[in-house]
Parts: C-alpha cells; sequence; structure tokens
C-alpha cells in the first residue's frame, strides 16, 4: 500500500515512486479544507489520497502562513537531494505543485538542475516570477491550467528562457473554471499528470 507521508522516509525504498505535492496559497492562509467563495473547496485530502492511489509514495505538508517560495523550495529540494543521497534514482521523484506550490515547484527544478525528475505545474508558472532572471526551468516540465484562469500563467515565456530544460509541454485545458482547476482532482489535469511523471 503506498502512502502519505508528510516528509521524506528515513529509509527510503528505492524502488518505489516518490511524488512530492505542494498544494496552494488558501492553505496556508485557511487551513486543511478551505472553501472559497468562487471555487468551492480545496480538496487537499482526497487530492494526495487519488495521488497515492496511483502508485505514488505522497510526500506533501501544509505550509505555515506567510510562507516565503524561496526559502521553502530550498527545503523541498533538500529533501529530494537526500532521496537521491540515499539511493532513490532522479528517475523516481517527481513533484506537482499548485498555484503557489507550483511557483515553489519552479524554483525546485531550478534548484535541483536534474533532467530526470518530472514537475507537472498546476497553474503555477505565473508571469510576476519572471522578474527573477535567475529563474530557469530544468527537468521535465509539464504546464496545465484553464484557459478561464484570470491570473496571467506564461509556461512559454518559461520554457524559451530556459536553456536546460528537458521533455517540456504546455497544456490548456476548457474545463471553465478557472483558477479553481487546482481545488480538485479534476480528471483535465489529474489523468495528463499521472501520464506525464508515471514510469
Amino acid at each position: 500500500m503506498h502512502s502519505i507521508l508528510n516528509n521524506i522516509p528515513e529509509n527510503p525504498n528505492q524502488t518505489e515512486y516518490y511524488l512530492f505535492y505542494l498544494h496552494g496559497l488558501i492553505i496556508e492562509e485557511a487551513g486543511i479544507r478551505p472553501n472559497h467563495p468562487e471555487f468551492g473547496y480545496y480538496e487537499y485530502e482526497l487530492i494526495l489520497e487519488t495521488l497515492s492511489k496511483n502508485g505514488f509514495t505522497v510526500i506533501s505538508e501544509v505550509r505555515a502562513k506567510g510562507t516565503e517560495i524561496i526559502s521553502y523550495a530550498e527545503r523541498v529540494a533538500k529533501q529530494i537531494k537526500t532521496l537521491i543521497n540515499k539511493g532513490v534514482p532522479p528517475g523516481h521523484i517527481s513533484l506537482i505543485g499548485a498555484s503557489k506550490g507550483g511557483a515553489i515547484g519552479a524554483y525546485v527544478s531550478k534548484l535541483l538542475n536534474e533532467k530526470q525528475i518530472h514537475y507537472v505545474i498546476l497553474a503555477g508558472l505565473f508571469k510576476k516570477y519572471l522578474v527573477d532572471d535567475e529563474l530557469h526551468l530544468t527537468g521535465n516540465v509539464l504546464s496545465i491550467h484553464d484557459r478561464a484562469d484570470k491570473l496571467e500563467i506564461t509556461p512559454d515565456l518559461y520554457f524559451s528562457r530556459s536553456n536546460r530544460i528537458g521533455r517540456h509541454e504546455a497544456l490548456v485545458v476548457e474545463k471553465g473554471i478557472g483558477h479553481g482547476l487546482v481545488y480538485k482532482p479534476y480528471k483535465e489535469w489529474l489523468h495528463p499528470a499521472i501520464e506525464w511523471i508515471k514510469p
């Protein structure tokens, strides 16, 4: 049975597939199952359970309010490096980041510079973070967002500046719920995400 952990295991199984899930900002601000007036409940625990059932050991924790993006990315990158140093193949490690979690994931990608890791950034490649000239993506990156999202999400601008990026793709779905796409394990993002990161 695959598990859901809030930190990496002390003695990781080198044959397991580890998936980091980084949630959106609203959970920092309003708790584990926040209710947005437009998008409804953010089903964080259901998302983790669904990912786990797809064959992954899921690593995720609720971040503290006001978490700083780069320092948290450094924390996650350190966790991933530890897994690799303990013998987990980089190809057995993936990351899904939603909204602010996706922005953190972008920095994890930059910090690790590890070409075999797979990333899925859900509505998180925001144009505003491109003011950081050092933010370049590495690894294999799938960006997914809803065409109706009112936030400025610009995956192609990230891809074009990232000369060490591996396989990459921008998927724009037609769910019609905007940023609410990240709130539940909708098949529109879940299926392509699993397809992207699966062994």
